[in-house]
């Protein structure tokens, strides 16, 4: 087992790091590659998983234990969001980063309500960054330019239709 600093958080990256340590298969054909948070919640450790690659109940996070490299349940139902809510694969634990985020000055997982770790950051890391956010804030921006425009154009035609039914008044 190796203390690593994050987890895979695709596919893609789990098959790169399951090749890097050699992992192999299960009786079913799974990957044996795992990297989730120690019991101690101290350090998220990858290791290759010696037993069959089962499911796991939803409403839990996994955690391994360094010494015999057993797997146990944590429930994280009191998340503020990102727990597993269906049943799982032992190795889909990658599609579910809340339950790999730990702090590891306070031990617990960043977004239990208790912890007094950085939710913020927690937050950004589960549903990514906040690219929705500044798409909606492009949006009203532009639209707003655009209803700016119309309001200069209709006020130019109205101030130029005004002055020349003035001038030709005049006549």
């Amino acid at each position: 087992m190796g203390r690593v600093n994050g987890c895979p958080r695709n596919s893609t990256d789990v098959v790169t790091a399951s090749s890097r340590l050699g992992c192999g298969t299960d009786d079913y054909g799974n990957s044996q590659y795992m990297c989730l948070p120690n019991v101690q919640k101290t350090s998220l450790v990858e290791f290759c998983y010696g037993d069959v690659m089962g499911m796991q109940e939803k409403g839990n996070c996994l955690e391994v234990s360094e010494l015999e490299g057993d797997l146990f349940l944590q429930r994280c139902t009191n998340f503020e969001n990102g727990c597993p809510d269906e049943h799982f694969k032992s190795t889909d634990f990658y599609k579910y980063p809340a339950c790999q985020m730990v702090d590891l000055v306070h031990n617990c997982y960043r977004l239990e309500p208790t912890c007094p770790g950085n939710k913020m950051n927690a937050e950004i890391e589960v549903h990514g960054s906040n690219n929705h956010l500044i798409d909606i804030t492009i949006f009203w921006i532009y639209l707003g330019i655009v209803l700016l425009v119309i309001f200069i154009i209709i006020f130019g035609l109205s101030y130029w239709r005004i002055k020349n039914v003035r001038t030709y008044n005049r006549r």
